[in-house]
């Protein structure tokens, strides 16, 4: 393996365990992703994102939580109305990667519904192309990239990510406890 995807394996698991705590807010995981930043670019925090979403929250979603294509379900997982929220709520503690504080975001709110519309739809994208093995990964690759030049988009995708993240934790705590019983 490449060694800057060892890197990148690494951050994913780094930070999907700081989600993944009962009590985590969407932006526990984040000094992993500056880290990764600071390392490389912002953009390339994407790839820790693209790899939680591949290998974590594909593998463990929940049933119910997942398409009839068995591909996890991005609306169940973290409902559109939750958007908005789930971002601006983030976009402070993201300012250290993108340079942009709270009161830039919500002075651009049409800005960021245009580019958590792009995350959204490249997180769905990203799921779909799982099942596909390498050849998906490629695509994932090209579906990330897509994003490169909007500060608003990666903001969006690292947060839908997160909130991917938690729920599927939330999800697996009362079936994991359900189990040891």
């Amino acid at each position: 393996m490449n060694p800057y995807w060892t890197i990148v394996q690494q951050r994913a698991v780094d930070y999907s365990l700081a989600q993944s705590r009962p009590d985590a807010s969407l932006t526990a995981g984040l000094p992993v992703l500056a880290a990764h930043a600071a390392d490389f670019s912002p953009f390339h925090t994407l790839h820790v994102a693209q790899f939680c979403l591949a290998v974590i929250v594909f593998e463990d979603c929940p049933v119910h939580l997942r398409t009839p294509d068995g591909v996890p379900d991005l609306d169940r997982l973290v409902p559109e109305d939750a958007d908005a929220f789930t971002v601006l709520a983030a976009a402070e503690d993201q300012r250290a990667l993108f340079g942009s504080g709270l009161a830039e975001e919500l002075r651009n709110v049409e800005d960021q519904v245009a580019g958590t519309g792009r995350a959204r739809a490249a997180v769905r994208r990203v799921l779909e192309q799982v099942p596909y093995g390498a050849p998906g990964r490629e695509r994932m690759l090209d579906i990330v990239y897509e994003l490169r030049d909007d500060p608003r988009a990666i903001a969006g995708f690292i947060a839908l990510t997160a909130a991917a993240l938690r729920e599927v934790a939330a999800q697996q705590g009362p079936a994991d406890a359900s189990a040891r019983q």
